[in-house]
């Protein structure tokens, strides 16, 4: 799946990629300015467009795809 194909948006690859390192929602919602739903929001929208069913399936979709870098 290529990063066309997928179609995330710059604040869902932005999320995805900093829950790859361990943050917490709320910790990338301090980050981004945004808050702990919106991110929450984010992640989920993420998985419906990587057909993933966890977060962890996700981050691995996206690395794998070279959507975000590990």
């Amino acid at each position: 799946m290529s990063e066309e194909l997928c179609g995330l948006s710059l604040r869902e690859k932005e999320c995805l990629e900093l829950l790859a390192v361990g943050l917490r929602p709320a910790n990338i919602g301090v980050q981004l300015q945004i808050s702990r739903r919106t991110v929450e929001s984010y992640i989920e929208s993420a998985k419906l467009k990587l057909n993933a069913r966890t977060r962890d399936q996700a981050i691995a979709i996206a690395i794998q795809a070279r959507i975000i870098q590990p």
